[in-house]
Parts: structure tokens; sequence; C-alpha cells
């Protein structure tokens, strides 16, 4: 009895493990996503697969091969290179289209093309290289299913087509079995390496984060003891101290921001929660109102031009988060400049055309070359090498995305740089034209 209880013991426990080996990761569809791979990857089906249809019937012909199946599996390569920005702010169709092109052109495909050459040796090493390519390309749960599923529905399409099939020799199977097995090794290891990363990258991010916590919330406290000192009659400086209070509060603030922007980041969670009906000009006045500028000097550089307010679905917070990362950016980038922050020099304007808002934000920065410009949205890149950490574009492209807008910019060295923030309009909560007009691009036509 009390070795058939240590046994199911053991069983149990090898389970767990098995359980939590299998199921319990996420699932990750696209391995190292970027818009940019994904082109490459497209472009790579399209001209890949007719450059193999010239091959295998003018150079070294095959016994079967059909020009039209090919031609349509090559055209699967279209829908990842011309990829609408809206496709971006829904990953979940990207990645169901991604897994059933991978799907389609790999084991349905490349199994039924060995079916239709009986087998040949050519054939027999494609197949075992497509194994490897569909392993690297998605995680190795879906790689394994959609192997299984695949074979399956190549080889019933193939023995409806020819009526009968010949068997397998053994030295391809052994091929075949060795091809899979290194290609789930390997693509298990990468995800292991991976989890493991990112799990190191949460410990120090949460232990960061209650560090900072703890020193922030006595900076708070000395920011409401400035402030109750402002209101004593014998105070010498009373606005002082309540400008150094409210700068106070307003480096809290951004500290806080920036440890909620490390955390989203490094949870890759990117999610609006509640889509709030929001008011852009009232988001750029706060923002504007609560920065920490650096000096007096930085803070009357700003000019702002709005014009008509408009209204947009998003997160208050985040969008809050969005803009200090845009003006944070743009200060570094007049101070690497050593600009005389004359006024101007920071300008955010704001208005609307038709069914399309508009937030642009420039500065007389040092700009940004030509090669940095197609990179500075990807995570973890950045133009400022001492300080930058490269999240904080990557997060404001997430967000604004996921609002169904689009984010761009335009620069060149030592002539600045413009961002601007599309956003689908609705109504804004004020629906007020705002006071201040003057004659720019943005305004109403």
């Amino acid at each position: 009895m009390l070795k058939a209880r240590e046994s199911y013991a053991v069983i149990r426990h090898a389970y767990k493990k098995l359980h939590a080996w299998i199921v319990g990761p996420e699932l990750e569809v696209i391995l190292h996503p970027s818009r940019r791979r994904l082109q490459w990857l497209g472009i790579f089906t399209l001209v890949g697969h007719l450059l193999f249809l010239w091959l295998w019937t003018a150079v070294l012909p095959q016994p079967f091969e059909d020009w039209k199946v090919r031609l349509v599996i090559a055209m699967t390569g279209l829908g990842l290179i011309f990829q609408p920005v809206s496709k971006q702010a829904n990953p979940r169709s990207m990645a169901l289209y991604f897994s059933f092109v991978c799907w389609l052109q790999l084991p349905v495909f490349f199994v039924w093309m060995y079916w239709m050459n009986s087998g040949s040796a050519m054939w027999m090493a494609t197949v075992a290289t497509m194994f490897v390519i569909y392993y690297h390309l998605t995680d190795w749960r879906i790689a394994t299913f959609g192997t299984l599923l695949g074979g399956v529905v190549a080889t019933a399409f193939a023995k409806m087509l020819l009526g009968s099939l010949h068997a397998i020799p053994f030295e391809h199977l052994v091929v075949f079995v060795f091809s899979i097995a290194c290609a789930a090794l390997l693509s298990l290891s990468s995800a292991n390496l991976r989890r493991e990363r990112l799990k190191h990258s949460l410990t120090v991010i949460g232990i960061m984060a209650h560090e900072l916590r703890t020193p922030l919330a006595t900076l708070s406290l000395i920011a409401q003891a400035i402030r109750s000192e402002s209101h004593a009659k014998d105070t010498l400086h009373p606005k002082r101290l309540q400008e150094l209070a409210t700068r106070t509060d307003a480096l809290t603030r951004a500290i806080n921001h920036h440890i909620d922007l490390q955390m989203a980041n490094a949870r890759y969670d990117f999610s609006q929660g509640n889509a709030d009906l929001l008011s852009a000009g009232q988001i750029v006045r706060k923002v504007i109102d609560e920065y920490p500028f650096g000096s007096r000097k930085e803070r009357q550089c700003v000019r702002v031009v709005m014009h008509q307010d408009f209204g947009f679905r998003g997160s208050e917070r985040q969008f809050v988060q969005v803009l200090n990362n845009l003006i944070k950016n743009a200060m570094h980038s007049l101070k690497s400049a050593q600009s005389r922050y004359s006024y101007g020099d920071f300008h955010v304007e704001l208005g609307r055309r038709g069914q399309i808002g508009r937030i642009q934000i420039s500065d007389n920065g040092i700009g940004i070359n030509s090669q940095q410009l197609g990179l500075i949205f990807e995570p973890f890149f950045s133009t400022a090498n001492e300080t930058g950490h490269g999240l904080g574009l990557a997060f404001c492209k997430q967000v604004i995305e996921q609002a169904h807008g689009h984010i761009s910019v335009h620069s060149e060295p030592a002539m600045g740089a413009t961002f601007i923030i599309q956003l689908p309009c609705q109504p804004a909560p004020s629906d007020d034209t705002l006071s201040q007009h003057e004659v720019s691009s943005l305004s109403p036509a």
C-alpha cells in the first residue's frame, strides 16, 4: 500500500511538471515579432516560392511541380508584406494569419509535394529542412500540433489525387524524426532561455520599484510640509515655497509614471483597460502644466498652439505617460544641442481635420539621423546611449496604436524633430474651440 502511494505521488509530481512545462507558459505565436521581420518573411515567402518554381522546372526538374498551387502559396506572403497599421492594434488577427500561412506553406504544402514527387531524396531533404524552419518561426507546441495536422491533411489530399501512396523508406523516417527532435529541442531551449531572462528582468524591476516607492513616499511628505509652511503667517517667501511644493509633487508623479512604464514594458502589457472618452486639449494642458521642467528657461521655451479640441477613446494614465515621454525626449534633445531655450524651441500644436485629430510635438534639438529613424520605435533601441533604456517610444507606439491611432516622426540631424500623433476623432467632452488660434498646417480646413 505504501509503495502504491509513493508511486502515485511520483506520477502526480511528474504530471504537474509536465503540465507546467507544456500548458503553463504563454504561447508565443510569432517568435521575435516586429513589423519589419514579418515583412521580410513575407518577401521571402513570395520570392522564395517563385524562385523554387523556376529552379524545380528549369534547372533541376522534378517529377511533379504545379505552378498554380505554387503561385497561391507565394501570394500568402503579401499579407505579411502589406500590413495595415490597424493590424498592429489587433495583434490577435495578425497572429492568426501568421499561423495559417506558416501551417499552409510548410507542413501542408511541403509534405504534399513530398508525396506528389514519390518521396524523392530532394524532397526528403526539403521536408527535413521545413521542420527546422517551422519550429524556428513559432512556438514549439504550435509547430508540433501543426506538423501532425498538416501531415494528415497533406497525406489525405495526396491520396485523393494519386489513389494510393508508396511506403516511406525507413531512412527517410529516421531523417524526419531526427529533424523534428532537433528542431523541437532547440526551440524548447530557446523558449526556456527567453522565459528565464524575462523572469530575472521582472525580479530586478520589482526590486527597483519597491526601493523607489519608499523614498517617493517620503518626498510626498516633504512636499506637504513645504506647502503647510507656505501658509504660515511669518513665511518670508510663500510663493517660492508653493512653487517648490508643486515641483516636488510633479517630480513624484513623473517618477511613479516611469516605474509604471518600466513595469508595463517588462510585462509586454499595453492593454488600454477602460477606454474612456478623453479630451486631447485637456490632456495636453494637464501634462504641460504638471511636467517637471528642469528650469524656468525650459518652461519658458514652450509654445502651445491649440486650435480645435477633439475627443478620442483611450486610457488617460497611459496617454499622460506618452506625452511625458515625448516631452522628456524633446528636452533632452534641446539640452544636447546646447540651446538657449528661446520661445518656441519646444512646440506643441493640437487640432483636427475631419475625423482625424492631430497632436504635433516639435523641438529645435539635435535631430535624428536617417539610420535611426527606422529603429526608434523598436523596443530597447535608444539614441541616448548613456541614459536611455529604449522602451519609451516603443511604449508610446503601442498605446497609440491600441487607440487605433498612428505616430510618425520627421527629423534631420541638427534640424530638430517632429512627432505627429493621429487619432480617430469623437466629439470632445468639452467640445470647445480653443481660444488660442494661429495659422498653421493644423488649422481647420
